[in-house]
């Protein structure tokens, strides 16, 4: 992670079992919470990397609240057995 003010950061991110992954919502949070945690930035930032960027602000009870563009990747369905 890399601190660009006190509204943005940059990331680029490792997924165990997945590799080099250009975006990450959770992985965005994360950074941001730490950033925001330890001062080097504000409640909320933008998180800036290689897939694209996304806001993450945290409440007053620290939940996270992101707003970002999203893509569709594929289409599926899912039976009622996964959910047991």
């Amino acid at each position: 992670m890399k601190v660009l003010d006190k509204n943005n950061i940059q990331i680029e991110i490792w997924e165990r079992g997945a590799g080099y992954t250009l975006a990450s919502g959770s992985s965005s949070t994360a950074a941001a919470a730490v950033a925001s945690k330890l001062g080097f930035c504000d409640s909320a930032v933008t998180v800036h990397m290689p897939g694209g960027k996304i806001y993450i602000e945290f409440n007053k009870s620290f939940s996270a609240i992101m707003t970002g563009p999203v893509t569709k990747i594929c289409d599926g369905e899912m039976t009622h057995e996964m959910f047991k």
